[in-house]
């Protein structure tokens, strides 16, 4: 497999092999963070939605002792294509339930994951059950109704998800497959949004010791900065482009 360093988001589009390279790139700092809080090596960690595996992979070049669950079949058989001869469990679900015994990680991320998810309270309680006390979780979404928040990055920059879904089907559908992703996939992951906005889940995760949150306004390869001032704004959820947080279990 090639570095990761020479794929982006438009190129990630022309095959499997390079999507599954540039997420490598983009779990690459999330992972790292984490292990400078608490050293990944020899962990019990859970990634939440891992898709084609590409965190999994990161993780579990830190040493971690990686499990996967994902809902998706196919997305499971790229996982097994990608991580095979990686010692990682990967464990397809049905929904929210984690098929793991309480206070069973040390670690948990849901990384880009938790706005497609139809109960993330429940995802959430099901966190705190299997993590360990003291355990962390990390946490990444586009809000919903942040400009970007329809996810539908290869056909606009723009909030078209103020229209009709109608229209915006149409639209999707008309401009045709991006690479090796279809337009009716891109478009599924569109309707799997459950439009989760920051407040809400801050309340649903209100549980858990907050270590850090990150309010981001990017564009993608170009600059990213982080708005700490975003926190107290009532709209923040139009100008955050990423949230992040990292959260700790009480002991």
């Amino acid at each position: 497999m090639r570095t990761s360093k020479d794929v982006g988001f438009k190129t990630s589009r022309i095959s499997p092999d390079h999507y599954f390279r540039w997420r490598i790139k983009r779990c690459v700092n999330p992972v790292e963070k984490i292990n400078n809080i608490r050293k990944l090596k020899n962990s019990t960690v859970l990634d939440i939605g891992c898709g084609f595996g590409a965190l999994s992979y990161t993780l579990h070049s830190y040493g971690a002792n990686v499990y996967a669950t994902e809902v998706d079949i196919k997305k499971i058989n790229r996982a097994k294509f990608f991580l095979k001869g990686k010692d990682i469990s990967l464990i397809r679900v049905v929904d929210e339930k984690l098929p793991f015994n309480n206070l069973f990680f040390d670690v948990i991320f849901i990384f880009d994951v938790i706005e497609h998810v139809y109960d993330p309270d429940k995802l959430l309680r099901e966190i705190y059950r299997t993590l360990k006390p003291g355990g962390y979780a990390y946490v990444e979404f586009t809000p919903y109704y942040s400009v970007v928040g329809h996810h539908l990055y290869d056909y606009s920059k723009w909030p078209i998800h103020i229209f009709p879904r109608r229209m915006i089907k149409r639209y999707i559908l008309s401009q045709g497959n991006k690479g090796f992703l279809t337009a009716h996939d891109l478009w599924n992951q569109y309707l799997s949004l459950n439009k989760l906005k920051i407040s809400n889940f801050q309340k649903m995760i209100s549980s858990f010791q907050t270590i850090n949150e990150r309010f981001i306004v990017k564009i993608p390869e170009v600059f990213e900065l982080n708005v700490p001032f975003l926190k107290y704004v009532p709209m923040k959820d139009f100008i955050t482009m990423s949230y992040e947080g990292i959260f700790r279990k009480p002991v």
